[in-house]
């Protein structure tokens, strides 16, 4: 649980700082910068829950089942189901997430293009590469990731 003190701060002052938060992390378009300044800023464990709930809101956006993000994500049902919750009302990550599922659409039909020329069903396929190539897409299917 995150510790944070009880006394709430201004909403002038809390806008301010929220400015400053973006001017050093936001407008970095360095990899590198920002890896650094994330790692300085948040533990290991704050930047694993994070990358956790943006990929809970994400395969949710992505129709995946519940119980097999929770198991693939490695959290409980009921913290998917809340982020299920928050998905619904969002107005600032959901469409940014699905921006990027229409990305993932563009590269899906590319992977199933492909598949269809190495499919195992294709007359002079090698098989082993084809079935682990359709267990490999598969398994992402179900997963999501």
């Amino acid at each position: 649980m995150v510790q944070i003190s009880r006394r709430k701060l201004p909403e002038e002052i809390l806008s301010k700082l929220f400015l400053l938060f973006f001017e050093i992390v936001g407008n970095k378009d360095d990899k590198n910068e920002f890896s650094i300044i994330i790692n300085d800023l948040f533990s290991e464990t704050e930047q694993i829950m994070i990358i956790k709930r943006l990929a809970i809101i994400y395969l949710l956006l992505k129709n995946i089942d519940q119980r097999a993000i929770a198991d693939t994500i490695k959290v409980s049902p009921s913290t998917v189901s809340k982020f299920a919750l928050i998905a619904q009302e969002s107005k600032g990550i959901v469409p940014f997430f699905k921006g990027i599922m229409t990305e993932d659409r563009i590269k899906n039909f590319f992977e199933d293009l492909f598949y269809a020329i190495y499919s195992p069903t294709r007359y002079g396929t090698d098989w082993k590469t084809g079935y682990k190539l359709e267990f490999e897409r598969q398994k992402k299917r179900e997963r999501g990731i």
